[in-house]
């Protein structure tokens, strides 16, 4: 085999092999485009910056909801993710006992977190306000 035709070899192979790479790239994304603009808000929400998360609720009405869901819907959703025995979102029994503290007992024992549930309710970018507004969120849907 002379040494120009094993440099040629040498070229060809490694054409080959970084088509073939393009090729399975190309066919691996080839869908994602579609899926990005059927479901861009869901690829989005599955992307976790909790502190540009949350300076983009300042002054938003719905900061609550954005939160619990976020950070809260796991133990506390009326179906959670993980049930670790905490009061569901919607249970006016759970919630009436804590609703008898009063704003203030609640928004301590959420910033310092309870049994499982860990400081600011592992929201630690957000605000006492924004905390309070969750709870709100919390106890209007548990009345």
């Amino acid at each position: 085999m002379s040494p120009q035709f094993k440099h040629i070899l040498v070229i060809v192979i490694v054409l080959l092999s970084g088509l073939s790479g393009f090729i399975f790239s190309y066919y691996n994304h080839s869908g994602s485009s579609q899926l990005q603009s059927e479901n861009a808000t869901q690829l989005i929400e599955t992307y976790h910056y909790p502190a540009i998360f949350v300076q983009q609720l300042k002054g938003d009405a719905h900061a609550g909801q954005k939160i619990f869901k976020e950070f809260c819907a796991s133990c506390h959703a009326a179906e959670p993710l993980i049930d670790i025995n905490a009061p569901h979102i919607g249970d006016k029994q759970a919630w009436k006992g804590f609703r008898s503290l009063g704003m203030d007992a609640m928004l301590t024992i959420t910033i310092n977190g309870a049994g499982a549930m860990p400081a600011r309710g592992g929201c630690f970018e957000c605000s006492d306000e924004q905390l309070r507004e969750t709870i709100n969120y919390i106890l209007d849907l548990s009345r």
